[in-house]
């Protein structure tokens, strides 16, 4: 693992880099359109941002698509053997870190040897695995990676961290549908944290099996008590039509064009959402619609006011989004760090189901902020 870093007499201070990827013009993209971005780097504390232009063209933007897809269609076992997937997986990696990080960039990173990376992409391009972006391995296997998300809409105001007390609530929904095995020991391995530490307690609220319906969710998230929402069960991702994409419940399925309407008094701070492609977002899209339909559960929920959520590129194990799910509670609570506990999990998911056809480490998304903790600034630095 990559950790550098600021230090002056015993003082070490995270080093946090921003790497923003947007879109400087209003309107979407067209189809076979070159795509064009201006990409910048900064790192925090800093009195500089350094930023270069980058031009996808159509060629390049149907290899990153089509290598996105043939990846897919390894999590589902069909079409190709396990070293071809192995040789995409890395290819893609590669294709984007040339096309947006560029040698340049490579050389700003090693400059400033990060500790902790976020990814500010365009919401017209949440809809590649940037997960997987490095040269010569994902940098979300070198350092704690949180997506951030660029949009021209206003979201929904985040909960204010102020007024948080002592306890920390959670929700956990697992097995809706009564078959997932998995599911349940998400859930189980959520309840066991339940207890009291050290200047906190943690309270656990479970809704499992056939209670967990749409209804008995709206009710208790509409309360605005809890502070982490965690969802283990089915779920998919309509790519024809993101706001029809939804996690499904003991009664039907909950959509994104549903999440606008929660209506809840004060959002969450994280959405843990342990099901297939539940991060996944259409191409050439804004965020939400005019109308307010998500596109996909995570620009849903993360317009919405969510400060925090984690969800899968692609289609997941039972297996594995347990052992994502249970590494990652433990190692929150360990480490009292969401980027390093979400970084902890991914490492622990991709050594433990190596060999298999399951993508949960390298296909884990966190959106938000994977650099809690202390900041460098000029006092400290001074």
């Amino acid at each position: 693992m990559m950790f550098g870093g600021y230090s002056k007499g015993g003082l070490s201070l995270p080093t946090v880099v921003h790497i923003s990827i947007s879109r400087f013009l209003k309107s979407l993209p067209k189809k076979g359109e070159p795509l064009q971005f201006l990409v910048s780097m900064h790192v925090e504390g800093t009195g500089v941002t350094w930023q270069k232009n980058v031009t996808v063209d159509p060629a390049d933007e149907k290899r990153m698509l089509g290598l996105t897809q043939d990846l897919y269609l390894w999590s589902v076992n069909q079409g190709f053997r396990k070293e071809e997937a192995e040789k995409k997986l890395h290819e893609l990696g590669g294709v984007l870190h040339k096309a947006f990080i560029g040698s340049d960039g490579e050389d700003f990173l090693k400059m400033h040897d990060p500790t902790t990376l976020l990814l500010n992409v365009d919401e017209t391009i949440m809809n590649l695995p940037w997960e997987l972006i490095g040269k010569h391995r994902p940098l979300a296997l070198r350092l704690p990676f949180g997506r951030l998300v660029t949009t021209r809409i206003l979201p929904e105001k985040e909960r204010d961290a102020l007024s948080k007390d002592s306890t920390l609530k959670i929700l956990a929904i697992g097995n809706p549908t009564g078959d997932l095995y998995g599911g349940i020991r998400e859930i189980e391995s959520i309840r066991e944290l339940e207890g009291e530490y050290a200047g906190y307690r943690i309270e656990v609220r479970t809704l499992t099996g056939e209670e967990a319906t749409k209804q008995a969710f709206l009710d208790l998230a509409r309360t605005g008590e809890f502070d982490i929402i965690h969802f283990a069960g089915h779920g998919d991702f309509k790519e024809s039509s993101p706001k029809m994409s939804g996690i499904r419940f003991a009664d039907g399925v909950f959509t994104a064009a549903e999440v606008a309407f929660i209506g809840w008094k004060s959002p969450p701070y994280i959405v843990f959402n342990s099901s297939c492609e539940s991060g996944r977002s259409g191409g050439g899209k804004r965020l939400i619609s005019r109308k307010g339909s998500g596109n996909g559960m995570a620009a849903a929920f993360i317009a919405a006011g969510v400060s925090g959520y984690a969800g899968y590129f692609y289609p997941v194990t039972d297996t594995g989004a347990a052992l994502m799910t249970t590494r990652f509670y433990r190692a929150m609570l360990e480490l009292k760090n969401i980027g390093l506990a979400f970084m902890e999990a991914r490492e622990t998911a991709v050594f433990e189901l190596e060999g298999t056809m399951d993508l949960a480490g390298y296909s884990a998304i966190f959106y938000g902020d994977a650099a809690t903790g202390k900041r460098r600034d000029v006092y400290t630095k001074a």
